[in-house]
């Protein structure tokens, strides 16, 4: 949205004079992207020869990149076909799912622009930021962000007189501002008013960019791609993304609209689909015991939009929880969950928090204080790269706190048979909720899948202990999203899911990597899944 804001520090709390005084700023209507700019993001550019191209350059962007001789980011280096990076490790290869850092504002500003979007001013970062934060991921902990914005002081400023004054008042020419914060940022330094600033050639380590554009140019554009929001930005690009990798894959996450979480509700009824019903029966059974040690005024964080069975039978055993705190990345899911756990338990304090679970923000400051209990039922940790599931167990240890316990649902490693009727029901709702993945990507994205050529397929992948879901071509065909056309051949498949399965042994090597320790772990009857307690 747009209209007049404010902006700036206006507070009782510790501010730096440069972030004040509050005042107020005209913003059109504009889009912020959902997340970053990733490493992936970057190769595209330089493959299209970002760095040779004058027209994408500031003239004096331009003439640094020749005099300085730019081909990529600070400390990347070609070694044969691949790119690596300095790090503080030693040299690795560029991660292109990372977020991209080591570069300039010229850098910044010459990717928005062959991006065909811009950088946000400080005042966008700001209000969208400040007003709807829960629909962004790493507003802070990755890197801090280029702007478009000069670094001046904002309309009634005043130096604070000595030391302060030296060092803000004169450096308020030629730089740029840059918002957010990055990993190695102190906490007291992250503030949504917070103004770090560079000269824009500099390129720092924590530098990174995120884009924005018109909102009113899209409307207006009848050749433009819609952009509802950030969430659709974020399908769009992960979609865009994935197809783009010579094994065409899209995160599970996206099967997650109202129709899928629907459909998913559907499929831990079905007969084949032994997880839940077994996960259930092992939680009512130990459910006592799960519990013991959640203390008075309790706050159960639950991965995901809850309001199934098994997020009831933990709130039934500790009556005096302090609150309930629902995390979905889907907005629809998460609100009816959150007003059908709130008609059945009018007195629990339930706070729904929009966000993915594998870009972790901080709760809510103003929380009961009891101990944080993480909840992720299901096997979804499954769904996870052996080193995704690592670190979302360790992001969530630092969510949660010193001494949170964590309560992990996982599937056990059983017979293929087993396996892949789970995952291939003869009702063919599973098929329905993959298959729903381009139902919506037709619908959000305005992409044309032919839904007549794909179908559902399950193969249990016993090298990498998992089961696999993909939706494969029967001939080929071609789809286009966001004026990008993507070609698939007879056979070819989109990798849409994974399900690893675990053995006792690697439940616990995942959990102490992430730096928990397994206090307990119970095993239901064949076919067997686990609910595993872990202690922070």
């Amino acid at each position: 949205d747009g209209g007049l804001v404010t902006v700036g520090h206006d507070g009782a709390d510790f501010a730096f004079d440069n972030e004040g005084p509050a005042h107020r700023v005209w913003l059109e209507p504009f889009a912020l992207a959902a997340d970053l700019v990733t490493n992936g993001d970057w190769l595209r550019f330089m493959a299209d020869d970002g760095y040779g191209r004058a027209d994408l350059w500031l003239s004096d962007g331009w003439a640094v990149v020749k005099a300085e001789g730019w081909i990529a980011p600070h400390y990347w280096r070609r070694d044969g076909e691949d790119w690596t990076v300095m790090g503080l490790t030693g040299r690795a290869p560029v991660d292109p799912a990372a977020p991209v850092r080591h570069i300039s504002f010229y850098e910044a500003d010459a990717y928005a622009r062959w991006a065909g979007k811009r950088l946000p001013t400080e005042a966008e970062w700001e209000h969208a930021a400040a007003t709807k934060g829960d629909a962004f991921s790493n507003l802070s902990g990755e890197v801090w962000q280029w702007t478009a914005s000069a670094y001046a002081p904002y309309p009634g400023f005043q130096p604070t007189p000595g030391t302060a004054a030296e060092y803000n008042g004169k450096f308020m020419a030629n730089q740029m501002v840059l918002r957010g914060g990055a990993f190695a940022t102190p906490p007291g330094h992250a503030r949504l008013t917070y103004r770090n600033f560079y000269y824009p050639q500099q390129r720092w380590a924590f530098m990174g960019l995120r884009l924005a554009e018109d909102a009113a140019a899209r409307r207006d554009d009848p050749s433009a791609t819609r952009v509802d929001d950030a969430q659709t930005e974020a399908f769009r690009r992960d979609m865009i993304d994935g197809l783009s990798q010579p094994q065409k894959a899209v995160p599970p996450k996206w099967f997650y609209d109202a129709e899928g979480s629907r459909l998913f509700e559907d499929i831990t009824a079905l007969t084949e689909y032994y997880p839940t019903r077994q996960e259930t029966a092992l939680l009512r059974e130990r459910a006592a015991e799960l519990t013991a040690d959640f203390g008075s005024d309790a706050v159960l964080v639950e991965f995901g939009s809850g309001a199934s069975e098994k997020t009831r039978i933990l709130l039934d055993a500790v009556p005096d929880l302090g609150a309930y705190v629902p995390l979905d990345i889907s907005e629809s899911a998460l609100a009816h969950a959150a007003h059908r756990i709130g008609a059945d338990y009018p007195q629990l304090r339930v706070e729904p928090l929009l966000g993915d679970f594998e870009h972790l923000s901080p709760l809510p400051d103003d929380l009961p204080k009891g101990r944080r209990i993480g909840f992720f039922p299901g096997s979804t940790i499954g769904n996870l790269q052996p080193d995704e599931a690592v670190r979302f167990l360790a992001a969530a240890r630092r969510m949660l706190g010193e001494g949170s316990l964590f309560i992990l649902g996982t599937d056990l490693v059983k017979d293929a048979g087993v396996l892949v009727a789970a995952y291939d029901d003869a009702k063919g709702v599973t098929a329905a909720f993959n298959m729903n993945l381009l139902v919506r990507a037709n619908a959000e994205l305005g992409a044309d899948f032919d839904l007549d050529v794909f179908a559902h397929q399950a193969v249990w992948n016993p090298q990498a202990s998992r089961m696999e879901m993909h939706l494969r071509a029967a001939k080929p065909t071609t789809a286009f999203i966001d004026g990008r056309t993507f070609r698939f051949m007879e056979g070819e498949t989109i990798h849409t899911e994974s399900s690893r399965k675990f053995t006792p042994e690697t439940i616990t090597a995942m959990a102490e990597a992430a730096g928990w320790t397994v206090s307990r772990l119970d095993i239901s009857p064949e076919p067997s899944v686990a609910l595993a307690l872990l202690r922070g």
